[in-house]
């Protein structure tokens, strides 16, 4: 009997911040990056009322797809939803890599990054940071032959800090045309900073780029597992 192989892969799986203090009721827990205030009580109300839990819903979420268009000022057709944004991140890794490819990413970053590398057989190289600070030129020491993604928050998770438009925009003009850059803007609504501008804003046109979001961190929907990625056409239309 023949069984079917698979792949031995070494990484440690993705566990949510989970709080020790036991004696303590009522915790608000800060590691996981759930919203502390909850969510609104509107979206309580629809989700209630206007959600049919026994039909599939549609695939290509269509009506989410329109109200983020318009909310964001953004082609419908350039955008994808997924069960957060981390099966974005998976379908990106599955799309454009193969085995010995490799995948930059900053010291400290969202772990899904590197797990979704790794399933895909790419090699991840770990950009050095400047005090938690991600490092445009640590990065672009790390680019070989073989680069073909580079993830980034930002604001940046774990750290908090952040790069700024002139940084990320530099760093792209460094990038070779077929480096792919993912820029995770989670945070993006947390920031107040004048010298930042959301990945969002800085590449709607761009051809080698793709935006993550979320509607976890802000929204307080991290149950709902609903993410939205932005990229070129030709990456993301969907007939």
């Amino acid at each position: 009997m023949i069984l079917p192989q698979f792949k031995k892969i070494s990484f440690k799986s993705y566990k949510p911040g989970k709080s020790q203090l036991s004696r303590i009721k009522n915790i608000t827990k800060l590691s996981a990056n759930e919203s502390a205030l909850g969510s609104s009580s509107k979206v309580r109300k629809i989700v209630n009322s206007k959600i049919n839990l026994s039909k599939y819903p549609d695939n290509k979420s269509t009506k989410l797809r329109l109200e983020i268009s318009k909310k964001f000022r953004c082609e419908f057709e350039q955008i994808i939803c997924g069960a957060g944004s981390d099966e974005i991140i998976q379908i990106i890794c599955q799309l454009f890599l193969k085995p010995k490819d490799e995948v930059i990413v900053p010291q400290y970053s969202f772990l899904m990054y590197r797990i979704y590398s790794k399933i895909a057989g790419a090699n991840v190289l770990f950009a050095k940071e400047n005090n938690h600070k991600i490092s445009v030129s640590e990065i672009v020491k790390k680019i070989s032959k073989k680069t073909k993604i580079i993830f980034l928050a930002n604001p940046n998770n774990p750290t908090g800090t952040y790069l700024k438009k002139n940084e990320i925009l530099e760093l792209r003009k460094k990038l070779r045309n077929n480096i792919l850059l993912v820029v995770d803007d989670a945070y993006d609504e947390y920031m107040r900073k004048k010298d930042y501008t959301s990945g969002l804003k800085l590449f709607k046109k761009s051809k080698n780029v793709i935006i993550l979001r979320t509607f976890s961190k802000i929204y307080g929907l991290a149950a709902l597992r609903v993410g939205w990625g932005y990229g070129p056409k030709k990456f993301i239309f969907q007939k």
